[in-house]
C-alpha cells in the first residue's frame, strides 16, 4: 500500500485509540464486567460456567483470567483485550476494503467511520467479547481473501495481487499461501471461540474456497481449504473447553453441552431487570437506537449508552441498494475489483440477515458483527455519490465533518457522562430502567 494510504490510516488509528482510551481508568466496573471477572475465575479454576454469559464460548474467560493473573483485575487488564481489538479493527476495516476494491478514498473513510463510531467505542471500553469477535473474523477474512488472490487462476478471483495465471496454481499450496490460509483458520477459530457471530463470515469464506477449488478442478486445494477453515477453527474451539473437560467430561458430554448452549442462545431474552427497548435488529438501520449499562458508583449512578450515529447508520440500507444497483445490476465498469464488491455485499447480508429475522431480542452490542461491512458499503456509496477520488473533495469533507461532529456530540454517553449534558440527558433517561427512575 502506498504512503498516501498508510499515513492517513495511522492518523485515523490514533484518533480511534484516543476516543477509546480516554478516561478508561476512571470508568467504574460495570455490573457485567464484575460478573465477567467472576466467570473467568470460576471457569479457569473449577471448570464451571457462569455466573454471566455461560452460553457463550470461553475464550473471554481464558484471556481475562490469564491477563488478570499477571496484571490484576484493574480497569486496563479487564478491558485491555477489548480495547486492543477495538483499536486494531479500525485499520483492518480499511485494509480489507482496499484489498477488495482498490478504492483508497472509501477504504480510509470506512476506517474513519469505525474509529469515531460511538457504539463501537462504547463496547471497546467494556470487558465483553464483542470487539474481540469482530477483530478476529476481520483478520480471518483478510487472510482468506489474500490467499484466494494469490492462488486464483480464473475469474472472478484473479487480480493484480494474484501470482499470475495457472502458474500460481501449479505452485500448489506451499510457501506463503499455505501460511496465509492457516492464519485465516486460526483467526476464525479465535473468533468463534469468542462468539458465534464469526460463523457467517467463515461460511462465506468456505463457499468461496470450494468454488475456487471446483473452478480449478483441484481436489487437493479443496481438502486444504477444508482443513484450514473447518478443522483448525474446530480444534481451537475445542481447546477452549480444556478446563471443562478437566472436570471429567468427555466428547459425548461436549456434544450434549453444545445442544444446550445453542438452545439457550436461540431463546435468550435477557434479564427482566435490564432495559427492554431497542431489541430488534431489523430496525438498526431505520432509526437511531441504543443500549445502556448502569452501575452505582458511590452515591451516583454511572450510565453508559451506546447510541447509533444517524448520519452513518441511516445510510446503510440506501447505500446497499445503490452499490447493488450500480455494481451488480448495472455492472458499472469503473471498478477493477467488481467481485470484491459483490463479496462485501454477501458478507453484509449473511452477517446481518440472521440477526434481523431472529425471533428473540437482539441487542445493539451484536451490531458490531455487522458494522464493518455496513460501514464499508456506506463508504463506497459516499465516495461514489460525491465523486471523490481524493480527500480534497468538498462534499466528502463535508460528510466527514458532519460525521465527526455528530459522533463527538454523542461521545459523552460512551464514557458515562451523558447525564451531565442536557441534550443527551433526554436519551439517557429514555434508557433508564424503572427501578433506576425511582432512585
Amino acid at each position: 500500500m502506498r504512503k498516501n494510504l498508510i499515513l492517513p490510516l495511522i492518523g485515523i488509528i490514533f484518533l480511534g485509540a484516543f476516543l477509546r482510551l480516554y478516561g478508561i481508568s476512571d470508568q467504574p466496573p460495570l455490573s457485567d464486567e464484575v460478573r465477567v471477572a467472576f466467570s473467568a475465575v470460576h471457569y479457569m479454576e473449577d471448570g464451571q460456567f457462569g455466573p454471566i454469559m455461560w452460553y457463550h464460548p470461553n475464550l473471554r474467560n481464558i484471556l481475562i483470567y490469564r491477563i488478570g493473573d499477571v496484571l490484576g483485575y484493574s480497569p486496563y487488564a479487564l478491558r485491555g483485550m477489548s480495547l486492543l481489538a477495538g483499536i486494531l479493527s479500525i485499520p483492518l476495516t480499511g485494509i480489507l476494503l482496499y484489498v477488495l476494491t482498490k478504492n483508497k478514498t472509501a477504504s480510509l473513510l470506512s476506517a474513519f467511520l469505525v474509529s469515531v463510531e460511538q457504539v463501537h467505542i462504547t463496547f471497546s471500553r467494556q470487558a465483553i467479547q464483542e470487539t474481540w469477535t469482530t477483530f478476529f473474523f476481520l483478520l480471518g477474512i483478510l487472510f482468506a481473501v489474500l490467499y484466494f488472490k494469490r492462488e486464483s487462476a480464473s475469474p472472478p478471483f484473479n487480480s493484480p495481487l494474484s501470482k499470475g495465471g495457472h502458474k500460481g496454481v501449479k505452485e500448489g499450496l506451499g510457501g506463503l499461501s499455505t501460511l496465509i490460509l492457516i492464519l485465516s483458520g486460526i483467526a476464525f477459530g479465535l473468533g468463534i471461540a469468542s462468539k458465534f457471530h464469526a460463523i457467517p463470515p467463515l461460511i462465506i469464506m468456505l463457499f468461496t474456497g470450494f468454488y475456487l477449488s471446483w473452478k480449478e478442478s483441484s481436489f487437493s486445494k479443496g481438502i486444504f481449504i477444508l482443513s484450514c477453515l473447518i478443522f483448525i477453527p474446530l480444534i481451537i474451539y475445542l481447546l477452549t473447553y480444556i478446563p471443562w473437560f478437566g472436570r471429567g467430561y468427555g466428547i459425548a458430554d461436549w456434544f450434549e453441552m453444545q445442544k444446550v448452549l445453542f438452545s439457550k442462545m436461540m431463546t435468550h431474552a435477557g434479564n427482566p431487570m435490564d432495559q427492554v427497548v431497542d431489541t430488534q435488529a431489523w430496525q438498526w438501520f431505520l432509526r437511531p437506537m441504543g443500549y445502556a449499562n448502569f452501575v452505582h458508583f458511590g452515591d451516583m449512578p454511572f450510565v453508559t449508552v451506546a447510541f447509533s450515529n444517524p448520519f452513518v447508520w441511516l445510510l446503510v440500507l440506501p447505500s446497499t441498494l445503490f452499490v447493488t444497483w450500480r455494481h451488480v445490476i448495472k455492472r458499472s465498469p469503473e471498478h477493477e475489483e467488481k467481485f470484491g464488491i459483490v463479496f462485501l455485499l454477501l458478507l453484509f447480508v449473511f452477517s446481518y440477515l440472521p440477526l434481523a429475522v431472529s425471533p428473540r431480542p437482539i441487542w445493539l452490542l451484536s451490531s458490531l458483527a455487522v458494522l464493518p461491512f455496513a460501514f464499508m458499503i456506506v463508504s463506497l456509496a459516499v465516495s461514489e455519490w460525491t465523486g471523490a477520488v481524493k480527500w480534497d473533495n468538498k462534499a466528502l469533507l463535508g460528510y466527514i465533518v458532519i460525521t465527526l461532529l455528530s459522533s463527538l456530540a454523542l461521545y459523552p454517553m460512551a464514557v458515562g457522562k451523558g447525564k451531565y449534558y442536557g441534550y443527551l440527558n433526554v436519551i439517557v433517561e429514555r434508557f433508564r430502567p424503572p427501578f433506576e427512575k425511582m432512585r
